[in-house]
């Protein structure tokens, strides 16, 4: 209670050395007190619609969340969803001893189980083709694909008994339509399982050492993701070689998925395999797609930087129109800020109704076109004039630009303020500060 006392006297014996400190300076110095109520004008001016423009962007990156969220549900529903394809397993059936506690004496007793181990496979070899099919809902676009799906399984009885053995292999069930599928046995086609909307089934007494080979093919449709969930098998892999060839040009392999052991590219096509010898892993193998022209979820980074791109647009204007002696009232620099602004509000509509590049074209345009008009209609210089249309140009439209870059954002918005800072430079060097502030 007393700290807290304390710590309010203190802010009072501050604020009241402020008022009394700026009093004496309005008497000295009446207009330096004038500069500087100006100069806070500026300051609070910028706090606002900076503070303004943040909040756009969180109402523009929650409004697409919520909308891609909700056309994505449709568009997984209608096409197909992330494709978890697991590999087939091939298993007998087999009895183990287990031990359990009778719980009415709290004894241990022995009973028999049965159980399903499964060997594994000789050899899995895997061709998969993944093509775009962009899928469009309203103005958001989703990365739909169409699979090529085909696995080649060597089986082999590596018991060294004869035994009953049971392959097998589930279709994904996250999969849009599943069609032309073909089931092909030791070169030949396989129709004794009538039923493969449950799976592809298959059993038989092999002896030991002896083989067999399957060959599964199928044609799917997804959005978004493909995997083969190695990961989901604690069990050796003797032989395994994995290729995928998809037209994406964006893709990334996901966290926890395996690293692929070459990749190639000729800016239409990509292959990427994966290749190991008695392999053990907990990683499954797995691509994530992108769309490079799906700028919905960047748009809103855009508006939360508008606070840094206003304030170097202003400071510019502000050294500019200082070392030129060119005068602008507090009130000229608010109908500046609101042309510049304008470009934010309207945009944040605009994106929802002709696209995300469409409506920060247009919004740049009109924005800017306002911006010149009023500049021209103050009438001071054609110098401010120049000065403002070169601020628009890098603080605005290359500000915004670079967005749709992300690769090069960062990279394009130094450059663009180290060659302003040059040009400002160049004006201002030979001013004399003396008295300008």
């Amino acid at each position: 209670m007393a700290a807290g006392g304390m710590i309010f006297l203190g802010l009072c014996l501050v604020l009241s050395a402020l008022i009394i400190m700026s009093v004496r300076i309005y008497q000295v110095r009446p207009d330096f007190v004038f500069k500087v109520l100006r100069y806070s004008l500026l300051v609070i001016f910028w706090l606002i619609f900076g503070a303004i423009s943040v909040a756009i962007g969180f109402r523009i990156s929650d409004r697409h969340q919520s909308t891609y969220s909700r056309n994505s549900k449709a568009v997984i529903d209608i096409w197909g969803g992330n494709i978890y394809q697991s590999p087939p397993s091939l298993t007998y059936n087999d009895y183990e001893i287990q031990e359990v506690e009778n719980k009415k004496t709290g004894e241990l007793q022995k009973r028999r189980v049965l159980v399903n181990p499964n060997i594994g496979f000789h050899a899995q070899t895997l061709q998969i083709k993944i093509d775009k099919n962009v899928r469009q809902k309203g103005l958001l676009k989703f990365p739909g694909y169409d699979l090529l799906f085909s696995g080649e399984y060597k089986l082999k009885n590596t018991l060294k008994r004869t035994e009953n053995l049971n392959f097998y292999f589930e279709l994904p069930q996250n999969a849009g339509n599943i069609t032309d599928i073909v089931v092909i046995l030791d070169g030949k086609e396989y129709t004794e399982d009538t039923n493969l909307a449950n799976g592809i089934s298959w059993s038989k007494e092999m002896q030991a050492g002896e083989e067999a080979t399957f060959l599964i093919k199928y044609k799917a449709q997804g959005t978004g993701y493909f995997s083969y969930t190695l990961g989901n098998v604690q069990k050796e892999i003797k032989n395994l070689l994995i290729n995928i060839q998809t037209d994406f040009e964006d893709y990334i392999i996901p966290e926890r998925a395996m690293v692929p052991t070459r990749q190639a590219s000729d800016g239409k096509i990509s292959k990427i395999e994966w290749s190991s010898k008695n392999l053990i892993t907990g990683q499954s193998v797995a691509l994530k797609f992108q769309l490079s022209d799906d700028y919905g979820s960047i748009a809103a980074k855009l508006y939360f930087y508008a606070p840094l791109s206003l304030f170097l647009f202003l400071f510019l204007i502000l050294l500019v129109t200082v070392a030129r002696e060119i005068k602008l009232h507090p009130m000229h620099y608010l109908f500046i800020i609101v042309s510049f602004f304008i470009f934010y509000l309207l945009g944040s509509y605009m994106i929802s109704y002709i696209g995300v590049i469409q409506g920060i074209i247009a919004s740049l345009a009109v924005s800017t076109g306002i911006l010149l008009y009023y500049i021209y209609l103050i009438g001071k210089s054609a110098e401010l004039l120049q000065t403002v249309a070169g601020s628009a140009i890098i603080f605005q439209w290359i500000f915004s630009v670079a967005f749709f870059f992300p690769e090069h954002t960062g990279f394009t918005i130094t450059i663009s303020t180290i060659l302003s800072f040059i040009a400002l430079m160049k004006i201002t060097a030979k001013t004399n500060w003396e008295n300008k502030f």
